[in-house]
């Protein structure tokens, strides 16, 4: 057992390391468009409380991902559409995402930063994001990133209200940027009818950069496109915030048009819709029907072929390994530390953006309402073997996102419960 300074020792710790990650994440522009994204949120939900709010706030958190993703843009990584007019595309998931809204499939490795640095990236945005709007919502809660073996600690200290927990975000799609282009010429100086990502864009700064959103025509999903302003220089890494920022600012409808993309986007992610904006959300898997172009994919016994977007990429906490990590986690946070607590109400949970969509029934369904207590004995079998006393613990006092929430612990479901918001 471990002794009774654990839980203080670990909230000193994570103090430390959130002021350090601050330090260093000095983005100007972060807490402003988190502000402005989630103030955008409420006014939408006030003007239709049919639009549940949770979900809206999910839809703009991935807009701060795309943001924070776009820093990364450069000359190299553009893919070259030649129809039905000639374009460029900065896209999230390996094939063009013009034509994917048409079931057809041509294939390009997604343009994302490197894997070490998502996790990482997306879970410090949504400690900010859920900071800001914690305090949107008038409490007085810090959420703080944590310290091994916690991802994320939510603290009150007013009330002693402690939650050591697990933290996984990753976005449901990542918009795709567009910029026109001529005609391009192979180096014979023909035109080049076929899709090509063998290049390298000369000019990109000061250059006008369109936001792919796609919009319903007729029943069908089209292309369509938002000015989205520009990199100005190699140092401006943060473009991305300042053009989501002023294009809220300047096109009323923009994010009301995003969300009902990006909802529907997410009622095909699950159950697997297969078809047209469901090829541009993350985990969407290999095409289906796949063309005869479609490349076999790298290593492994050459019988399998490239995905268009694979698991490892899953939305919000749907990712199987990290649904078994979280059950772990929280298990061990939870049985280490509810026992000492003392002066502290300590919870644990798992923490997210979107709610484990695909595989909540198969693996967190079961568990959700689990309790548990130590026996020293060996020999209790059922409660009533138990002194009266003796306590009893949730396995999980929360499983937190921001689309959907299951509570057993009513400080948790005031500090995160969106229904009545």
């Amino acid at each position: 057992m471990i002794d009774n300074n654990w839980i203080e020792d670990l909230l000193n710790k994570s103090k430390s390391n959130t002021k350090k990650e601050e330090k260093e994440h000095n983005n100007p522009l972060e807490y402003k468009l988190i502000t402005n994204l989630i103030d955008e949120c409420y006014k939408i939900h006030k003007g239709d409380t049919l639009i549940p709010l949770g979900k809206l706030l999910a839809s703009t958190f991935d807009l701060l991902i795309s943001a924070d993703y776009y820093s990364y843009v450069g000359h190299k990584g553009w893919y070259y559409c030649p129809t039905p007019t000639p374009s460029l595309y900065y896209h999230f998931t390996n094939c063009c995402p013009r034509h994917a809204l048409g079931n057809i499939f041509y294939f390009h490795p997604a343009s994302k930063p490197e894997s070490g640095s998502i996790g990482k990236s997306t879970s410090r945005l949504l400690r900010a994001f859920l900071n800001v709007l914690l305090k949107k919502r008038g409490r007085s809660e810090r959420i703080l990133k944590g310290a091994e073996p916690v991802d994320v600690v939510i603290v009150n200290e007013e009330t002693h209200c402690i939650l050591f927990g697990e933290i996984k975000a990753s976005p449901l799609l990542t918009l795709p940027l567009q910029m026109a282009c001529e005609k391009l010429t192979d180096d014979g100086g023909k035109e080049i009818t076929e899709h090509d990502g063998n290049l390298t864009i000369n000019t990109i700064f000061n250059q006008q950069i369109n936001l792919f959103v796609p919009k319903l025509v007729e029943g069908s999903w089209c292309e369509s496109q938002y000015p989205f302003g520009n990199r100005a220089a190699l140092s401006d890494k943060y473009w991305g915030y300042r053009s989501v920022i002023e294009l809220l600012a300047k096109d009323a409808s923009f994010l009301k048009n995003y969300y009902s993309f990006w909802n529907e986007a997410l009622n095909k992610y699950h159950p697997k819709l297969t078809n047209s904006i469901y090829w541009l959300t993350n985990a969407c898997g290999s095409p289906s029907p796949r063309p005869d172009w479609w490349p076999k994919s790298k290593g492994g016994d050459g019988a399998g072929f490239e995905s268009v977007s694979d698991s490892k990429t899953s939305v919000g906490v749907d990712r199987t390994d990290d649904i078994k990590k979280g059950i772990y986690q929280v298990l061990k946070l939870g049985s280490e530390g509810k026992p000492v607590a003392s002066k502290w109400k300590f919870k644990v949970g798992i923490i997210s953006n979107i709610h484990a969509a695909r595989h909540f029934e198969e693996y967190l369904e079961s568990l959700k309402n689990l309790i548990w207590t130590h026996d020293t004995t060996g020999k209790a079998h059922k409660a009533g073997d138990l002194n009266p006393e003796h306590p009893l613990y949730n396995l999980f006092d929360g499983i937190i996102a921001l689309t959907e929430s299951h509570f057993r612990d009513e400080w948790l479901k005031e500090v995160f419960g969106l229904e009545n918001n």
